[in-house]
């Protein structure tokens, strides 16, 4: 059973593809899994510390192209603990979506201003499809069909955002800036 946390667990699995610097760890994490669970160089350090003390990796210094880096690299201890979290049930998923939770909110807002804020996380979420289709040829040419196959559900994911806000787009546009009240139970309008 691993106790590492989920990102302590990606840290792992970015070694498990071979000896990284913690730059290196952070340039796979942006392009795999950064638009759903991220890691700043802040966390990345301190992890391969934790990690080195407890034996799942392993680090010497080198010199590439002049200048001295640290390699990290899976020790066995690491691979068991990372492959033990690969086999555990994963936890269900939690959503920090600041959008949807400004939604509960949005009738504090002015009309015109709920129509630029949709408007505005519309371009957001079409630029962030934007960077993960820049990703493609990556995961064409050096991903495996696993990694493909993430790009793609995050991929289909942005979409079904794009059209579920420009729906609501279209409706705060109809009414101007407004939703219609929906009747509750049993009451008419």
């Amino acid at each position: 059973m691993s106790n590492n946390t989920t990102v302590e667990n990606i840290i792992l699995g970015c070694l498990s593809f071979g000896p990284r610097s913690g730059y290196e760890i952070k340039k796979i994490i942006n392009m795999s899994s950064s638009w759903f669970y991220n890691a700043s160089y802040g966390s990345i350090y301190p992890i391969l510390k934790k990690h080195e003390e407890k034996g799942l990796v392993s680090s010497e210094e080198v010199i590439d192209n002049g200048r001295y880096k640290r390699l990290y690299q899976m020790t066995d201890k690491g691979y068991k603990a990372f492959h033990a979290w690969m086999l555990q049930s994963p936890k269900l998923m939690t959503v920090k979506y600041e959008m949807a939770v400004k939604l509960m909110f949005f009738a504090k807002l002015a009309p015109e201003q709920r129509i630029q804020q949709i408007e505005e996380h519309i371009e957001q979420l079409r630029l962030f499809k934007q960077e993960l289709e820049e990703i493609e040829p990556w995961a064409e040419h050096e991903g495996d069909s696993y990694q493909r196959l993430i790009l793609d559900w995050g991929e289909n994911l942005y979409d079904f955002l794009i059209q579920w806000f420009s729906q609501l787009l279209n409706e705060l546009q109809k009414y101007d800036g407004d939703l219609p009240q929906k009747p509750k139970d049993g009451q008419q309008l």
